[in-house]
């Protein structure tokens, strides 16, 4: 099936948050997709994509250290397009004219979790805050402050907020996120490299018998992530994701096997 075009893409916060910068690289490697539309929060962005206000979305779905936050594909039935995993590299800003000893609390979106180990170090015992929106906002809270308040944020961050300070930068020990472009609605490829599989599997062998059957078509397992189901024990929704080169035929008949089990990206892996 070959790539659709004019998909309207959309993620969050502006052009100078992590997941506006992820998202101009995978526009380079999608000239299907169509400029990015901007929402406020992450529960925007799943509620648009929900809506159709938007055909796809790219968020952060994997970020060192952190759980995978994929279940809604699981839990509203959306696919998955691709990813693309790529160095975070959180700099740390503050209001001109702030030293390292004014700073009382230190804010930031996702990203901050990344950058934990460093704040321990620099800056122990003052408390961190993930802003309820995005980088951006927080970063205007920073301008607006007293010079008290210093933001986690991406190189570009400056960009949208002018004046920012840097105080350092590279503060996350080399973490790396997954982004993931998530769709409303199927674009298979007919030999895909990139499998997604969601399912509900308990302690049957049932899992390992899926997995098993995927490798067996040339794929290799590449992670593996469950989400607590609300019934019985050792049960969960998993995200299994593959790498390798197939045909899709044969995976959606392998999948078709398993009465839990979803195929929910089958994707040409770009760059």
């Amino acid at each position: 099936m070959s790539n659709p075009v004019g998909i309207k893409i959309g993620t969050l916060g502006s052009a100078a948050t992590f997941a506006g910068e992820a998202t101009a690289r995978i526009r380079q490697l999608h000239p299907e997709f169509s400029q990015p539309v901007y929402f406020k929060s992450m529960d925007d962005c799943w509620a648009e994509l929900e809506k159709g206000t938007v055909d796809a979305v790219v968020l952060g779905v994997e970020r060192t250290g952190q759980p995978n936050h994929g279940d809604a594909v699981i839990t509203h039935g959306f696919y998955v397009m691709g990813y693309l995993a790529v160095p975070l590299s959180c700099n740390l800003y503050v209001k001109p004219g702030s030293a390292k000893r004014d700073i009382r609390k230190i804010t930031g979106h996702g990203s901050i979790n990344q950058c934990l180990a460093y704040l321990d170090r620099q800056f122990p015992g003052v408390p961190r805050e993930m802003h309820g929106l995005n980088s951006v906002e927080a970063a205007k809270a920073v301008m607006a402050g007293d010079g008290t308040l210093a933001v986690v944020g991406s190189s570009s961050l400056p960009s949208a907020v002018p004046g920012l300070e840097k105080i350092a930068e590279h503060i996350d020990d080399g973490a790396v996120a997954s982004w993931w472009v998530i769709s409303r609605e199927p674009h298979f490829s007919e030999h895909p490299q990139g499998l997604v599989i969601s399912g509900e599997f308990g302690p049957d062998g049932q899992l390992g018998a899926l997995i098993a059957a995927i490798l067996a078509l040339g794929y290799r397992l590449t992670s593996v992530a469950p989400f607590p189901a609300d019934h019985g024990v050792s049960v969960y929704n998993y995200l299994v994701t593959f790498e390798g080169r197939g045909n899709r035929a044969d995976v959606a008949a392998a999948v078709s096997r398993f009465a839990t089990a979803r195929l929910a990206g089958a994707f040409e892996k770009r760059g």
